[in-house]
């Protein structure tokens, strides 16, 4: 009897251990593995993230189709990969060893459907009868956005690296500008859109196409199309995005020929393949209205399907005449991406905010007179960079001459609604003061 009760005592304490069982799930803190296709082959530049953690950012796949995710919310977590041309892989994340767990996802290849007819996005943001909605909050209820807000690039003076205090203080500034929008002329950080949509600014988030290129070269075309694939799939996630904008002033480039327009509408192609349903607007950046509706440069309605709107940089005293020219051109809207005077006399070298708050008041005022094709405007520009005309540490007077500008000249390092001038109260960043215009502004975008 004495050793049948010590037998039911050692078998209920060994039934009673607390040591894990071997199908409990141990939550990772770093997750990575290598991506390939089908073939065996790694695939580069693909987008890995956590559908089971929508804010965490995720990253592209190295050239050997590596990934390593760290810093995310513990938890049981879905992977999920997306790459131009393969089906999107969800598979769940294995229990970790000391903290690590491994997946190597298979992607396989996907053939898209085009329709001949763009649809209406039920994304975030979409452009329906000449308007841009935004749905920010996915209720499905969609409200009307006006583009107020300014092209932006902070270049400190001499050329130093853009820091996350300047960052933030950047946005200060445009919060109190009463700004909801900025235009960048390259890819934005993630961290830098996530930031501004915390603000409830948003981003026309440029795609810079070097001017250089041969654009008739198919392997040329290719290499493009691929990078901003890569943009695409990296960014459409994320909150701060307001559209895509194909190039700058390509036109006077090596873009005033249809291969550049045809490889916008390939471009525009290629941002549905990535987003299907859900995708952002695409629109070409144009110098002026030059070329649009041209079928000869496969610059008209019919060759540019993809296309949701046109962005044009245009600098004249009065827009309204080439409003009036651009409604005969093409039914798709407009969105003003530079616009406005320096703020540099090149006459007396003195500045002479008033003149330029008045004519940047007066553009303003043109742009909103046309708000049945345009959508708003992003003046030319934030802050003064002091790189653009000479020496990156010294305020050149370098630019050129131009009948828009009362002085007959356009200083190309006095643009800044900011002022810009060395750091004198030793903190390491420049000095920032608000021009009149500044305030003009303020005042009009409340």
């Amino acid at each position: 009897m004495k050793k049948l009760l010590l037998l039911l005592v050692l078998t209920t304490y060994i039934g009673c251990t607390t040591e894990p069982k071997k199908d409990d799930y141990q939550n990772p803190t770093t997750i990575s593995g290598v991506v390939k296709n089908s073939s065996g082959q790694v695939v580069s530049n693909a987008k890995v993230s956590l559908s089971t953690a929508p804010t965490y950012e995720g990253m592209l796949t190295n050239d050997q189709g590596q990934f390593i995710l760290q810093n995310f919310p513990a938890s049981k977590h879905t992977l999920k990969v997306e790459r131009l041309g393969y089906e999107t892989f969800l598979g769940e994340v294995p229990s970790a060893i000391n903290g690590y767990s491994t997946i190597n996802p298979v992607l396989t290849s996907k053939i898209y459907n085009v329709p001949t007819v763009k649809p209406l996005s039920t994304g975030s943001v979409r452009i329906n009868n000449k308007k841009l909605e935004v749905d920010f909050d996915g209720d499905g209820i969609y409200q009307p956005y006006y583009v107020k807000g300014a092209a932006y690039s902070i270049t400190p003076i001499g050329d130093k690296p853009i820091t996350s205090t300047l960052e933030d203080r950047s946005i200060q500034y445009l919060k109190y500008m009463n700004a909801n929008t900025i235009r960048t002329y390259g890819t934005p950080g993630k961290t830098i859109l996530t930031k501004m949509a915390a603000q409830n600014i948003h981003v026309i988030s440029g795609f810079w196409v070097n001017t250089d290129l041969d654009l008739s070269q198919s392997s040329v075309r290719q290499k493009v199309k691929d990078d901003f694939a890569k943009m695409v799939v990296d960014l459409k996630d994320n909150p701060g995005v307001l559209m895509w904008n194909l190039g700058n002033e390509q036109n006077y480039v090596n873009g005033n020929n249809a291969y550049w327009y045809s490889l916008c509408q390939e471009l525009a192609i290629v941002a549905y393949q990535v987003e299907g349903e859900k995708y952002h607007p695409v629109c070409i950046n144009n110098g002026n209205i030059y070329n649009i509706g041209d079928n000869s440069k496969n610059a008209d309605d019919a060759s540019l399907t993809y296309i949701d709107l046109w962005a044009t940089n245009i600098y004249e005293l009065n827009l309204v005449p080439r409003f009036d020219t651009y409604r005969t051109k093409t039914n798709k809207p407009l969105v003003v991406t530079e616009y406005g005077i320096d703020a540099l006399d090149n006459r007396t070298k003195q500045e002479y905010e008033s003149t330029q708050a008045v004519v940047d008041s007066m553009n303003w005022s043109q742009i909103l007179s046309a708000s049945d094709v345009v959508i708003g405007g992003t003046v030319f520009e934030y802050t003064d960079e002091w790189w653009k005309a000479g020496d990156a540490n010294s305020h050149d007077y370098g630019g050129y001459n131009t009948g828009a500008h009362p002085d007959g000249y356009s200083n190309e390092e006095w643009w800044g609604l900011i002022a810009v001038t060395p750091d004198q109260n030793g903190d390491g960043y420049d000095e920032w003061r608000p021009r009149q215009v500044y305030y003009m502004f303020s005042r009009n975008w409340k």
